[in-house]
């Protein structure tokens, strides 16, 4: 009789000790899969950045800057330069800014009216393309001329 009571203290350590041993090796097991995922993942993720950045370096424009200069006291660009900066607007198909420096004149409101004169006459002649274009007056540019940027 004395046996029986310690054959199942026996058979309840055994069942109690195999269960932890296949436990730990249960947890063991998923823990090195775990990180054979976050391995895989990180490789994945790599390949997907290498593949979304060679498709910005080849979609990327660089932008390119244009500068005309004015004659003095004179609203309106040359011939020449004009017929470049249809071209440029027409071929271009990104947006373009249109810096305008200050022009030279004898007193501070006249170096205004007539750069704000030159914005005007740039506007009318550029007022029916479809591109996206911005004039802006930038006082640090070289005076009377304008700065024309493409893909900015």
């Amino acid at each position: 009789m004395k046996s029986m009571p310690l054959n199942c203290i026996f058979v309840m350590t055994l069942l109690t000790c195999t269960g932890c041993i296949s436990t730990s090796i249960s947890d063991s097991l998923a823990l090195i899969e775990q990180e054979e995922n976050r391995a895989n993942n990180k490789a994945v993720n790599k390949e997907v950045l290498t593949s979304i950045q060679a498709l910005r370096f080849s979609q990327k424009l660089a932008e390119q800057q244009y500068t005309f200069s004015y004659d003095l006291h004179n609203t309106e660009l040359n011939y020449a330069d004009k017929i470049k900066i249809t071209r440029l607007i027409v071929n271009n198909k990104q947006s373009i800014t249109i810096n305008i420096a200050p022009a030279k004149g004898t007193n501070m409101l006249h170096q205004l009216a007539l750069s704000m004169e030159r914005a005007e006459v740039l506007r009318l002649h550029i007022r029916h393309f479809n591109n996206k274009i911005t004039i802006k007056f930038a006082p640090k540019l070289e005076n009377d001329t304008i700065n024309l940027v493409t893909g900015a």
